[in-house]
């Protein structure tokens, strides 16, 4: 994606600066594998994978055929028009972008088909990087929500190369300036947010273009949720610690008391 994309050639970074890119981004990898295999973990027994063909490619790069078998996977295609014939699983994890929200036309008839040819199967579809209500309500209205479960897991960027990450997100810019479909730069800004809350804010921002401007907006607005979100759960944490009954001591008589109680002490024989 041309908001997503970091580093890669071109870029001017020292060797010091490339060193720290390519640890973040295996850092990152390490974090969405651990994600992910949780999440199959989940479902005890063996289960069958159907992944969103747009992130088969990106998802290579973080897992070998091994790490899948070693959790359970027995069997991983791209989730398909056709529904597939799978006989030997009894849960089935479906893995796609809450952006293809087409794809639950699909999981909805392979669920259906399933249940055509008696196969009792649980089921779960794993939202990247975030489920949406508009995903719930289509899933809602084919019928086969009350057998799946939904979950979401929050893999913002894929990594491309030792020093590349995208957000494979293609059609971002055609839908935000033809369309005039802002969620784009909502997903670049929830990413950034991301990435800045794992390895540190970044100390100087450039903006060019309308869409980077509404994601530095989205940025800020989402900064002032954290920091208002953190600011009363400190309050209620600083109200769980006053007694019922008793009012708080204000700090320059807890002070006038301490030093009172160190002067009677008197010197220890």
């Amino acid at each position: 994606s041309p908001l997503g994309a970091i580093g890669g050639p071109g870029s001017s970074l020292s060797a010091g600066q490339d060193s720290c890119l390519v640890e973040m981004i295996e850092e990152l990898k390490r974090d969405h594998r651990t994600k992910l295999l949780d999440l199959f973990d989940e479902m005890a027994g063996r289960k069958a994978l159907l992944l969103d063909s747009t992130i088969v490619g990106p998802l290579d790069s973080m897992f070998s055929s091994s790490d899948l078998k070693d959790h359970g996977v027995t069997t991983f295609i791209k989730i398909s028009e056709q529904p597939a014939t799978l006989q030997d699983c009894s849960q089935m994890i479906f893995l796609m972008r809450s952006s293809r929200v087409d794809l639950i036309d699909c999981i909805a008839r392979q669920i259906l088909a399933d249940e055509g040819a008696g196969h009792d199967r649980n089921y779960l579809v794993v939202f990247v990087p975030h489920k949406t209500d508009e995903c719930i309500e289509r899933l809602a209205r084919s019928n086969v929500q009350a057998n799946v479960k939904v979950a979401e897991c929050a893999i913002h960027f894929f990594p491309l190369d030792r020093d590349v990450l995208s957000l494979e997100l293609p059609g971002v810019l055609a839908d935000f300036h033809v369309n005039q479909n802002p969620s784009g730069p909502y997903h670049v800004a929830q990413a950034l947010m991301h990435l800045q809350s794992k390895f540190g804010a970044a100390p100087t921002v450039h903006v060019a273009g309308q869409a980077a401007k509404v994601v530095h907006q989205v940025i800020s607005r989402l900064r002032k949720e954290d920091q208002t979100a953190a600011h009363s759960q400190e309050t209620r944490r600083s109200k769980s610690l006053i007694q019922p009954g008793v009012p708080p001591c204000p700090a320059s008589v807890k002070l006038g008391a301490a030093a009172a109680a160190e002067g009677n002490a008197g010197p220890q024989q």
